[in-house]
């Protein structure tokens, strides 16, 4: 039976959220809270506390907006797991991690988020507090990658395994996620170093992995629109 026409634009609503997220990370992180280019982690104490002071509303503002906005990639999440699932034909273990490891994408942006918010809270709280708070942000943030790696692989798995006459994924997004995964990990060295390209403002450790981010969720937004219409066919 053909897909109702109203499920079809839902689906692709879903697919679109993954764009969505990424426009609005550049708007509120940005434009608004002026976090990219991310903060110094050599900064001493009373540099980055006169930072979340002296852009208290800018700061506060762009990350409120991002916690409330941030979780409209669940729909972006829920309809790459299904296209998975399409490939094992079940609910198996490959669809379901990806729905598990892919939930992590709105909570990787909304808790790092709630921390920077409490760093700028108070803005006359002791310097040092609020450089702690603001390394656990950064620590978060960017090295929390291991999730992403893993949905990674998983479709790289799915792309590759996938026999039928009509393949869900083209053979070309398996192997633009094998690239993915590996210029994703350096993110996660950011926890040895202070300075340098593996640091959190580095450009090994935030500035590829960024970049790769942002043409992955290109590259798989066109690949789930172009599986939702194949799928109706």
């Amino acid at each position: 039976m053909e897909p109702a026409p109203v499920r079809i634009r839902i689906e692709k609503i879903g697919a679109w959220s993954g764009v969505g997220l990424l426009a609005l990370f550049f708007v509120f992180f940005w434009l608004i809270a002026d976090l990219v280019p991310p903060l110094d982690p050599s900064a001493s104490s009373e540099q980055i506390a006169a930072i979340y002071r002296h852009h208290h509303d800018r700061l506060t503002v762009g990350l409120a907006l991002m916690v409330l906005f941030a979780p409209i990639v669940c729909g972006f999440v829920a309809a790459l797991a299904r296209q998975v699932r399409r490939i094992e034909g079940y609910w198996g273990v490959m669809s379901l991690t990806q729905l598990l490891a892919g939930v992590i994408i709105p909570i990787g942006f909304i808790f790092p988020t709630v921390v920077a918010l409490a760093a700028a809270y108070r803005p006359d709280a002791d310097p040092d507090v609020t450089r702690a708070l603001n390394d656990v942000f950064w620590l978060m943030f960017v090295g929390v990658v291991g999730t992403l790696v893993l949905q990674a692989l998983i479709l790289v798995v799915a792309t590759f395994i996938d026999s039928s006459e009509t393949p869900v994924f083209p053979r070309w997004f398996g192997y633009l996620n094998a690239w993915y995964a590996i210029l994703a990990t350096p993110g996660c060295a950011i926890y040895l170093f202070h300075s340098g390209p593996l640091a959190w403002n580095g450009v090994f450790a935030f500035w590829i992995p960024l970049v790769a981010f942002s043409a992955w969720i290109g590259a798989t937004t066109y690949v789930l629109l172009k599986a939702i219409d194949s799928e109706r066919a």
